[in-house]
């Protein structure tokens, strides 16, 4: 049952590994450690195979999604090349895509639902004006990956209102989507409102695609 909790210290030390190279601009190591971190996280999932306390409809869907962001992450190393960051942008928006309707799926929809999307939608427009002027050619793609990603953290936020998920993996799968989000508008801030040194951003990405991955193995624990 905790088969998939071996390889998580590995992943912790390859977090701040991570986080260190993109502070520093190491390339080299980027490559390496940010496509390694995600494999291991669908390894993580995959290992939700061997609990009782797991899905594998669920965790075959998650598995996708990860699929997607480790085929992503293989060339989004030099984020500063619009070339590589517009085929990033459309492949995450399809793996979070993937995420959201894997949630949807297994958790419906919920009058609560109302509430979180109206909230997520202020913020969505409050962050489209703080990027607008300095988006330049990336208006279209970042207005529509802008919306895909807090639609991700509401489908998400949903299943603690459901009955599907336990709450466990409720807790992991929302957590884990929120630090998504922030990490990604830690990088939106540094790319097209004004260059800063990453606080959090690469920590929010790798740990939330490990409490996704996580969220597999608890997905019947009641």
């Amino acid at each position: 049952m905790y088969y998939q909790l071996i390889p998580v210290p590995v992943y912790l030390v390859l977090v701040v590994l991570y986080m260190i190279a993109r502070n520093r601009n190491d390339l080299k190591k980027t490559s390496f450690i940010q496509p390694t971190a995600t494999f291991l996280a669908l390894v993580i999932a995959a290992l939700s195979y061997f609990s009782p306390a797991a899905d594998k409809g669920y965790t075959s869907w998650i598995l996708v999604g990860l699929g997607l962001c480790f085929l992503a992450d293989i060339f989004n190393i030099d984020m500063s090349n619009d070339k590589i960051l517009y085929a990033a942008i459309g492949v995450f928006v399809v793996a979070y895509l993937e995420y959201a309707a894997t949630f949807t799926r297994f958790n419906g929809f919920h009058w609560q639902d109302l509430i979180v999307g109206g909230i997520f939608i202020m913020i969505y427009i409050f962050l489209m004006k703080l990027y607008w002027k300095g988006l330049g050619n990336f208006k279209i793609p970042i207005l529509v990956y802008g919306l895909v990603m807090p639609f991700m953290v509401t489908r998400a936020i949903s299943t603690l209102f459901g009955t599907s998920f336990s709450i466990v993996s409720a807790i992991l799968v929302t957590v884990g989507c929120s630090m998504l989000f922030l990490g990604d508008v830690e990088y939106g801030l540094h790319r097209f409102r004004k260059p800063l040194k990453f606080f959090f951003g690469p920590i929010c990405y790798a740990g939330g695609q490990l409490l996704i991955a996580l969220s597999c193995s608890y997905f019947l624990l009641y």
